[in-house]
């Protein structure tokens, strides 16, 4: 018995993907990563520079 919907005259196509979302993330993911270079290049993180100044102690050797 075919199925009560069913129409021997017509033809369903069934697409399965993702629809584009996953190139969607993507894209955005690599926009973001352009950008945080882009501030990190400029400086954006950085702040200011730090000095260290590193005093060893002086031991006599025998």
């Amino acid at each position: 018995m075919a199925h009560p919907d069913s129409h021997p005259d017509k033809t369903v196509v069934v697409k399965e993907g993702s629809g584009g979302a996953g190139w969607f993330l993507v894209g955005a993911l690599i926009v973001a990563l352009v950008g945080g270079l882009w501030l990190y290049s400029e400086g954006y993180f950085g702040g200011s520079d730090a000095d260290i100044e590193i005093t060893l102690p002086k031991v006599d050797a025998k």
